[in-house]
């Protein structure tokens, strides 16, 4: 089924994009609204690939927008403040709490080691690791490892920082049957 936006997602697009620009620490140079926009158009890929249903893609979209919003107020822990942002956008909008709920645990399943329960998770999952399998990872990885240095003092020698990446990159696998082959193939033809 194609996707088609809703009101809600778009609702939601425009408060966390404005989120994002204003709120942002400046030292967020990987996740930032570039990750998020590649995030929510991972969702939308991986959920047609899927088949899943408009009302299963609105939810995700959702998750998508959200994911990552709770960088804007803190590093360690983040999912747990994006989802309770995206509970208080949502009530807001009266959204219908069953929904809400699937959308922030969807938001927290995305927590590094990610350990999804549930299709709508996985492509979440998924979706939020997609950069894995773009030709522009080398970049990605790039802004990461100095977004890390900023964020967290964390500072890496060249050897050590591929070792790490090499490491998380053989470790890694993704969940949806989608990205078992497509997104895997790709990540090993631009990753290895």
């Amino acid at each position: 089924m194609p996707y088609r936006p809703t009101k809600i997602t778009k609702r939601a697009g425009r408060y966390v994009a404005r989120l994002l620009i204003t709120e942002l620490p400046a030292d967020r140079l990987y996740h930032n609204l570039h990750h998020t926009i590649d995030v929510v158009q991972g969702v939308i890929l991986i959920g047609r690939a899927e088949a899943i249903s408009g009302e299963e893609a609105e939810v995700l979209m959702l998750a998508a927008w959200f994911h990552d919003l709770g960088h804007i107020r803190t590093y360690a822990g983040h999912e747990a403040v994006s989802a309770q942002l995206a509970r208080d956008f949502l009530r807001s909008e009266h959204y219908p709490e069953d929904k809400t709920t699937i959308v922030t645990s969807c938001i927290l399943a995305t927590h590094v080691p990610q350990r999804p329960r549930g299709k709508l998770q996985e492509i979440l999952c998924d979706a939020e690791l997609i950069h894995l399998s773009h030709a522009t990872y080398p970049q990605s990885r790039d802004l990461l490892r100095e977004e890390w240095k900023r964020s967290l003092g964390r500072v890496y020698s060249d050897d050590e920082w591929n070792a790490e990446n090499e490491n998380f990159l053989r470790d890694h696998r993704y969940f949806t049957p989608y990205g078992k082959t497509a997104l895997q193939q790709r990540k090993e033809k631009y990753c290895f």
